[in-house]
């Protein structure tokens, strides 16, 4: 069983279907997309609202507003995290969409594509996720070519979460070092504060006893 199933286009407004692509193996979306677009009809829905989703008999729909009119839509299961369904809305949108909702046969392509590797890691933490397409988003590659590298790469990709797991773990080291060492520098002020501090009351002590006796 896929964990994510679908995505699809479609117009809020009217229930109107533009564009569904399902997984292999997939059976029902259709009808399970319309039932969920006659709800969704009934609702508002404003352009710059976050995702949100509607369970269905098929699993959950998650929905992003491409603009005013259309909605981009995933359908996955309940299980799966929302945050990774909203990288890959986005990522379709910003990578494969750009602003066009008529799709060709390479867009469609490597909408599938990235619905199967969401899928091979529909329970990773978002943060890997999110650092593994940054990565790839600093690649001088086209969009076809950072996807198939997505995808193929498996090598390459855990190496990529290896070393920002790395990172991750140096940079809390780098911190706790920072702060042991900014501690120890707060200690040995006071230190010094101290003895100045005593110095100076035995002295005033002193020259007190020398006035006054």
């Amino acid at each position: 069983m896929n964990h994510i199933k679908a995505f699809a286009l479609a117009k809020w407004a009217t229930a109107e279907k533009l564009e569904l692509l399902e997984m292999d193996g997939e059976v029902g979306i259709v009808q399970d997309l319309s039932d969920t677009l006659m709800i969704l009809k009934t609702k508002t829905i404003s352009q710059f609202q976050k995702i949100d989703s509607l369970p269905s008999k098929k699993g959950r729909w998650y929905y992003l507003p491409f603009n005013k009119e259309i909605i981009q839509l995933v359908l996955a299961t309940s299980d799966c995290n929302q945050y990774n369904i909203e990288m890959l809305i986005s990522a379709i949108q910003s990578k494969i969409l750009n602003g066009n909702i008529i799709l060709n046969d390479n867009q469609k392509d490597n909408i599938l594509q990235l619905l199967n590797y969401f899928e091979k890691q529909y329970n990773k933490d978002p943060k890997q996720i999110k650092q593994i397409m940054q990565v790839l988003d600093n690649t001088k590659l086209s969009v076809q070519q950072n996807i198939e590298k997505l995808i193929n790469n498996n090598q390459q990709l855990s190496q990529i979460e290896i070393k920002s797991l790395e990172l991750e773990d140096t940079s809390k080291v780098f911190y706790d070092t920072a702060a042991a060492v900014h501690r120890k520098n707060r200690l040995n002020r006071l230190k010094r504060r101290l003895i100045i501090g005593g110095i100076a009351f035995i002295s005033l002590s002193f020259i007190c006893y020398w006035i006054f006796y």
